[in-house]
């Protein structure tokens, strides 16, 4: 049953029990976080923002419809930041140790990225929205892929490389079914174009194109230049 278990001047999280493994450290994740996108953002303050979490995914699906007025939700999304509100669906039998643990502890950071994003630089600035680079920027500073973009990232990258059949056009994906596929996995490409950015251009030029939103030139051909990057950077090029 969701019920209130925690409120602060900047969040309340709504939750059931049965997730308090996953919630338990997330006041003080969302408050490095919210300091961390503020730094990003060039901004002092940010409005308080609620969060619901349910262990039920019919009952946050429901919740999300009735946010939202209509029931235009994907059906492999278990977490939205729709109207504002962090709102997410937890497998509550997710163990410490499970290779998604991570992802579901920072799944609110993500979330509350794309709310900021959107409100301070999409909304508030009128700048251009582009799905890939809101995804690999949620995923990137998030916290919910540390090991992937540290000391596990070699084996992640060869295995998206391995698991990445066709290489879309980044600037044209956006959420539905054509974000994930079978010939390739829009989530994990879009962290690596964006981890690429960050690599090549450091953390001050990857700041810039969020704000002023220029990133679409980076759309096309990163996929191909991170690739190269990186199997240069592990030695996988072919003799």
């Amino acid at each position: 049953m969701e019920k209130k278990q925690f409120e602060n001047d900047n969040f309340v999280l709504y939750a059931p029990d049965s997730l308090k493994h996953i919630f338990r450290d997330l006041e003080s994740i969302l408050y490095d976080s919210l300091d961390k996108y503020k730094e990003l953002f060039d901004v002092d303050s940010f409005r308080k923002v609620e969060i619901h979490y349910f262990d039920n995914k019919e009952d946050f699906r429901e919740f999300v419809y009735k946010l939202k007025g209509d029931d235009s939700l994907p059906k492999y999304s278990v977490g939205t930041s729709s109207c504002g509100v962090i709102s997410a669906y937890i497998n509550s039998s997710i163990k410490e140790g499970d290779p998604i643990f991570n992802k579901r502890v920072h799944l609110a950071s993500h979330e509350l990225f794309h709310i900021m994003y959107h409100e301070l630089v999409i909304f508030g600035k009128k700048r251009e929205y582009l799905t890939w680079f809101d995804e690999g920027c949620a995923q990137f500073f998030s916290g919910e892929k540390e090991y992937e973009l540290n000391e596990g990232f070699s084996e992640w990258f060869n295995k998206v490389k391995s698991e990445t059949k066709v290489v879309p056009k980044l600037n044209n994906l956006s959420h539905g079914l054509g974000f994930k596929t079978d010939n390739y996995n829009g989530y994990d490409l879009s962290l690596l174009a964006v981890k690429n950015i960050y690599d090549v251009l450091g953390y001050d030029e990857l700041k810039d194109l969020l704000n002023e939103g220029n990133a679409y030139e980076y759309g096309y051909g990163i996929l191909e230049d991170a690739f190269l990057f990186y199997d240069m950077e592990f030695g996988n090029r072919k003799k």
